[in-house]
């Protein structure tokens, strides 16, 4: 019976402890190697698998907290929701590869560094991105997205050497929902408004928004002969082509992030 007892004690201090830093923005665990508990799961199905070093686990589970260097995959029907230690939520669709680069977050430090090798994701932004758009960023092999606190899509179509099939076309596709994001890559960068979306063909493309308003990113961008007025921050030379999507986006309701 002490025992019993001693061990519920145990698991009460604990979990009020993580109770307490969870409310003051606090990592809940720090492990040997410097890292957090960079996110929560809270929706996984389908086809998932969590690559974590050289080991991998799937599906993807809700018990098992994501860290920074874990990378997630999901099938043609995977789909995982990520809630992050900062408020920040995110949607990985099917056919998704995302890595949490680096991510920290705590009363002195913060980082929040993300990859999406190839898919479509949703992202709201938390209060890493509050605090210093700085410490925000997404990297994909077209471009690297920063944010100024926002809600948008991205769509990261990569074909094989052979070329693309099923009516697909390499590139990057960013539609923002609320606030604005930087594009960039070595051809420039630009600021993408609320209810403008941009599509770049590669990494070499100068990136400028394409016309009309956000769309989900498996949407195709509407022809520029519907445009709107355009930003006075945006340039406006011609795009390249819309990639098509890779996947389909499936849109979170507002406040209803990552329920079904």
């Amino acid at each position: 019976m002490k025992t019993v007892t001693r061990r519920f004690l145990a698991f009460a201090i604990t979990l009020a402890t993580v109770s307490v830093a969870a409310a003051q923005g606090k990592p809940i665990e720090v492990f040997a190697d410097g890292t957090f508990n960079a996110a929560e799961v809270t929706l996984t199905e389908g086809d998932t698998m969590l690559i974590r070093g050289v080991s991998f686990s799937t599906p993807v589970r809700r018990d098992v907290p994501i860290r920074s260097g874990d990378r997630i995959r999901t099938g043609r029907d995977g789909r995982v929701q990520l809630r992050f230690a900062d408020g920040a939520q995110m949607s990985i669709q099917g056919g998704s590869e995302f890595r949490v680069d680096s991510y920290v977050f705590d009363q002195d430090r913060q980082r929040s560094f993300f990859e999406l090798i190839k898919g479509s994701i949703r992202v709201v932004s938390g209060r890493i991105g509050k605090r210093d758009p700085q410490d925000w960023r997404l990297t994909t092999p077209t471009a690297t997205i920063g944010i100024r606190g926002t809600e948008f899509t991205v769509d990261q179509t990569v074909c094989p050497a052979s070329g693309c099939t099923d009516g697909l076309v390499s590139g990057l596709k960013v539609a923002v929902i609320a606030g604005r994001v930087a594009v960039t890559n070595p051809a420039g960068t630009v600021e993408v408004p609320a209810g403008a979306t941009l599509a770049l063909a590669d990494a070499q493309t100068r990136p400028t928004p394409a016309p009309g308003p956000a769309q989900p990113a498996a949407t195709p961008a509407r022809p520029a002969g519907r445009a709107r007025a355009a930003d006075p921050s945006v340039t406006t030379p011609s795009a390249g082509p819309a990639p098509a999507a890779s996947g389909n986006m499936e849109p979170i309701e507002p406040g209803r992030f990552g329920e079904r």
